[in-house]
Order: structure tokens, then sequence, then C-alpha cells
């Protein structure tokens, strides 16, 4: 039996940053139905003169972490200097990047399902929502 699901890893790009409490509040909603785990997550700034800011989890003030951990985040340090590194060097000025790893957990339960009845997942792969987007309007057009 498997305890955990697939993890995705997500890095996400804003342009003109604003952060104004809808992306927690989304991530907070499928944490607390059991759709995802979020593991970790690192939120990068580029400022206009191209100094490079990094806020993990266990850099916010105790009681924003007590709320997060409390609606299902973890924070495993899957994400480190190098990762950081890596996404600053793409990055403009004046950017942000929200890197997260999100546990199927909708999965789990599934796949063992799946095992007890003797099946094994013969091939996985995902398709971007964006791709499957614009399929379905090349069909429709």
């Amino acid at each position: 039996m498997i305890k955990r699901g697939p993890v995705d890893v997500l890095v996400f790009a804003l342009g003109e940053p604003r952060f104004d409490g809808s992306i927690l509040r989304e991530l907070e909603k499928q944490t607390s139905s059991g759709t995802i785990r979020v593991l970790d997550v690192m939120v990068l700034y580029k400022t206009e003169t191209g100094e490079c800011l990094r806020v993990d989890m266990e850099d916010l003030a105790a009681d924003d972490l007590a709320a997060l951990t409390a609606t299902g985040f973890e924070t495993l340090d899957l994400f480190d200097s190098e990762d950081a590194d890596t996404l600053w060097e793409g990055m403009l000025p004046d950017t942000a990047v929200i890197a997260l790893a999100i546990e199927l957990a909708w999965a789990v339960d599934f796949v063992n399902v799946l095992e007890d009845a003797g099946i094994e997942v013969a091939l996985n792969f995902r398709v971007p929502a964006i791709v499957i987007d614009e399929a379905l309007a090349a069909l429709d057009a």
C-alpha cells in the first residue's frame, strides 16, 4: 500500500506580483477537502534593482505558519538554494515566482484500490490545462 500520492512541482511566474490572499485561500480550500497536500512552498522576488529575495514557509511569523500548517501545509524543505538560484536566473526585475510541491492526496486511496484489485498503472503523464483548453477550442472551431 502506498502512503503518499504523486507529487507535482509547479512554478508560477508573476509578471506583476499581487499577493491578495486569493492563492492562499484556494490552496487552503484544496487542502481542507483532501484533494492535495502542500508539501513545500517557495516564493522568490527580484526587485527592480535586481536584488533577489526568498521567502520560505518557515520564514513566516509563527501565527501565520500555524494557520498554514493547520490547513495541511507541510514544510519538507524540498526546495533549496540551488532551486532558487536556477529560478532567479530566468527572472526579470520586479517579478516574482511561486514554487509549490503539491502531493495529489486524492490518488492515495485510488491507487491502493487499484493495487488491491491487481491492477498496475501502465502509463501516467500530465497534459497542462492550457493545452487541453487550446485543443478543445480548436475542435470547436
